[in-house]
């Protein structure tokens, strides 16, 4: 459990408290949240737990009962496939205009993070996690399209969220630096069309990786709620 915070910033520091708690998977996806637990956790008023709720549920990375009661957003297949689907559209839009824009703008971001890919190959999740985003965020950034990087970033969580939460029930150690060598080749030397497609085809892997373990955990359960029926 992170450790209580500082009383700066109240609201949003408990507003990252608390996302982290959940784009961590230390609140599980469909969790129960309690304002008291909350308050005694964070170490802040439930005015400001309160708050920070309601951030979070703007980000949607909870839901609320009303009169009743706060939860993490539940991971289902459809919320698997919307997330990928979404991201797709947003980093496909990015791939075109790098690759529209390539001899204007460059590809400094894109190369250093890249680069980053490599040196976190043998780090553990975090480290890994940090370089594979990394990377996708950095073809959004080097767009400049600042209306395009917002909508990207508001995202972020919830991508943050997916990848750890699949880490934890079917860890993939994938090569960082050979999963994505064809998108940074597509993005750094080929046309908008093939840049886009990359993508798109890099993720939907991803959204295939994702949807069948989800249904092979889904499976375990049941299987063992029949077993403890017997």
């Amino acid at each position: 459990m992170p450790e209580p915070i500082d009383r700066k910033s109240l609201q949003d520091n408990a507003a990252d408290w608390l996302r982290n708690a959940i784009v961590r998977g230390i609140f599980q996806p469909g969790a129960t949240l309690t304002e008291l637990a909350l308050t005694e956790q964070i170490g802040v008023g439930r005015g400001t737990v309160r708050s920070a709720l309601f951030a979070l549920e703007a980000q949607e990375l909870v839901t609320r009962t009303p009169y009743s009661s706060w939860h993490v957003v539940s991971l289902d297949a459809r919320e698997i496939e919307e997330i990928y689907t979404l991201r797709a559209a947003l980093e496909g839009l990015a791939a075109r205009i790098v690759a529209e824009k390539r001899a204007e703008i460059g590809t400094s971001w894109i190369d250093a993070a890249f680069e980053a890919l490599d040196s976190a190959e043998e780090g553990d999740v975090d480290t890994r996690l940090d370089a594979d985003l990394g990377f996708h965020a950095s073809f959004v950034r080097q767009t400049g399209h600042q209306l395009l990087i917002r909508r990207h970033a508001q995202l972020a969580d919830k991508m943050e969220w997916l990848y750890r939460w699949s880490e934890l029930n079917w860890p993939r150690r994938n090569p960082l630096v050979a999963e994505h060598q064809e998108l940074f080749d597509a993005l750094t030397m080929q046309t908008p069309e093939r840049a886009e497609q990359a993508v798109r085809t890099h993720i939907d892997a991803s959204i295939k990786a994702d949807l069948s373990g989800f249904h092979e955990l889904e499976a375990q359960k049941t299987n063992m709620t029949m077993e403890r029926s017997r």
